[in-house]
């Protein structure tokens, strides 16, 4: 009978859209609201699952941008491994100009959307 659909053939037109969901980018490890006293080291983590958009940091807004060193933030590195979706932000010397909202920003790749994380980096007068 032309035009008819199966069960067999419904499960096997939902499976390529399964596939996709399954792979989605998402965080495995969001960054979290962080404490830490005036010169100490503050660690904001940020790891992905799927990865497979381009990954960034942002300080207020500011794109601080993609590379492990960033320029003009010479206490600013990102540490961790592609491979396994590891995008740390490290601020060595802590000071209260880094007292900000921070956020790991996963660009968008084929069947992939953004996505976003936030948190708040208090740094304590010593």
């Amino acid at each position: 009978m032309a035009g008819a659909t199966t069960a067999e053939n419904s499960d096997q037109a939902l499976l390529p859209a399964l596939v996709i969901a399954a792979q989605q980018q998402r965080f495995r490890v969001q960054p979290r609201d962080l404490q830490v006293l005036e010169g100490s080291e503050a660690l904001l983590r940020c790891e992905i699952q799927n990865l497979m958009g381009a990954v960034q940091w942002t300080k207020d807004g500011f794109a601080l941008g993609f590379s492990q060193t960033i320029p003009g933030y010479p206490r600013y590195s990102v540490l961790g491994d592609r491979t396994q979706g590891v995008y740390n932000l490290r601020i060595s010397n802590a000071s209260l100009e880094d007292d900000a909202e921070y956020q790991c920003q996963v660009g968008p790749a084929k069947f992939n959307s953004a996505i976003r994380a936030n948190a708040k980096l208090i740094v304590i007068y010593n």
